[in-house]
């Protein structure tokens, strides 16, 4: 008897990845995958989202556009507000402070915060911004 598991089973990931680097390329950006596309296709094929921005890597994709307003497109430097002055509110401001970890506040706290007071990630983004705290540990690994 011929024991076939281990080719189905390759076939099977190899056709899941060729499925998963579909998705990716028909959602490019500028031959980017929006922040926002790779957390819709990583919670679509339950999958963490970092795996589904190394798959894009793989295929020479970066993200772009992230939710937080940090960096649009192509360009980290470029933020998703207008420059100029900001005034955050003080619910908003207590809430980024009490998320601080040694000064820094993740992705996933900042993204928490928003939740939490039902507002638009990019506004915690830029509200971040304006109090000169740093957001790190991208939860896609851009950063």
């Amino acid at each position: 008897m011929h024991d076939t598991s281990s080719a189905m089973t390759a076939s099977s990931s190899g056709g899941a990845d060729g499925d998963l680097a579909g998705a990716i390329g028909s959602r490019l950006r500028e031959g980017r995958l929006p922040c926002a596309e790779a957390f819709a296709l990583a919670h679509e094929r339950h999958m963490a989202p970092l795996e589904v921005a190394q798959q894009a890597a793989a295929q020479g994709a970066r993200i772009g556009w992230c939710q937080l307003g940090l960096f649009v497109g192509a360009v980290k430097h470029d933020k998703a507000w207008p420059a100029g002055p900001f005034e955050v509110p003080a619910e908003v401001q207590a809430a980024i402070t009490a998320a601080l970890e040694d000064g820094v506040l993740t992705c996933p706290r900042a993204w928490g915060v928003a939740k939490a007071l039902g507002q638009e990630k990019m506004d915690i983004g830029r509200a971040a911004d304006a109090m000169g705290v740093r957001i790190l540990q991208c939860q896609l690994g851009c950063f």
